[in-house]
């Protein structure tokens, strides 16, 4: 149908840590799939010997590498700064991403459809998973949470409370207020000028989430393509401490900054908590540790609203 994939305008940018051998697989998997890009940037922050890893697999699939220290959003703002200037698109992917294989062909499909619309930004990947409804989902999906405008059932939605709904095995093309950065386009144009947040810390939890708030000022809008699949096999939930405070801390500082509603926040942080306490009867005692992590957050968010 189209002779030349978005992909040949696209600078596809991968920052990785301490990964050699994911990274390996996602490049095998584009060269099997036959995807050619404008260019392929690698930003790596791994420590020595890994990072003499990554420099051989660079090299031998011919990607640009740069190095830099550990953090997702500054690895992500490097790679914008180092894209080819005749490049139409930005991809963002993480390492770790397993694409069906007629993902992009699909994903072509929809941005050839939508690439001259001015209203459209990004264009994101669909998400396939099989995660059971845990206590938190099954709460988010409560009339109760819904009647507190705390959740809903609408794919990809920025609630007033700062938690953003998920994106997953989406049936129909799909407009959406945020998109995953572990695979996202963006029209070079629109986020030149863009960055990602550097005071969310090193693993720059919700990111994407700041990202797209931030372009949504703009009143542009995110569709995903639902026929454009890929999986998360390495996803990890995570129940240390130091989670804990990042995961409400993170998100305090985005309600903040984008003037959510601070009061739904913290009702949502004392559920989030709670939560993690009531994993301790059902076997996971690990989750103890984000519970406390999750007080001490709330702590810091209080002080900060009353010192700062």
């Amino acid at each position: 149908m189209y002779k030349k994939f978005f992909t040949n305008d696209t600078s596809l940018i991968i920052p990785t840590r301490n990964r050699a051998a994911y990274l390996e697989r996602i490049l095998k998997q584009l060269k099997f799939f036959k995807i050619i890009f404008n260019e392929i940037l690698v930003i790596d922050s791994s420590d020595l010997v890994q990072s003499n890893k990554i420099k051989e697999i660079c090299k031998y699939f011919s990607v640009n590498l740069y190095h830099t220290y550990p953090s997702t959003s500054h690895q992500r703002n490097l790679g914008i700064k180092k894209v080819k200037k005749n490049s139409k698109f930005i991809m963002f992917l993480d390492d770790d991403i397993v694409f069906f294989r007629d993902a992009f062909k699909n994903m072509n499909i929809t941005i050839k459809k939508n690439e001259n619309n001015y209203k459209i930004s990004g264009f994101g990947f669909n998400l396939i998973n099989k995660s059971k409804l845990n206590i938190l989902e099954k709460i988010k999906k409560s009339k109760l949470a819904k009647y507190l405008n705390l959740y809903s059932d609408i794919p990809g939605k920025i609630m007033l409370n700062g938690w953003q709904t998920k994106i997953s095995n989406i049936k129909k093309d799909t407009y959406v207020e945020w998109l995953y950065t572990a695979a996202s386009i963006y029209k070079y144009n629109d986020i030149k000028k863009m960055s990602f947040s550097l005071s969310l810390g090193s693993y720059s939890y919700l990111e994407d989430l700041d990202f797209c708030l931030n372009l949504k000022k703009y009143n542009k809008k995110l569709l995903i393509s639902y026929n454009a699949k890929f999986l998360h096999p390495n996803f990890i939930e995570r129940n240390d401490f130091s989670f804990g405070i990042v995961e409400i801390v993170n998100r305090f500082q985005i309600v903040r900054k984008h003037k959510l509603n601070l009061k739904y926040f913290f009702i949502s942080s004392i559920i989030r908590a709670s939560i993690s306490f009531l994993g301790i009867f059902k076997g996971s005692f690990k989750s103890i540790n984000r519970f406390l992590g999750n007080i001490v957050g709330i702590a810091n968010c209080i002080y900060s609203l009353c010192f700062n």
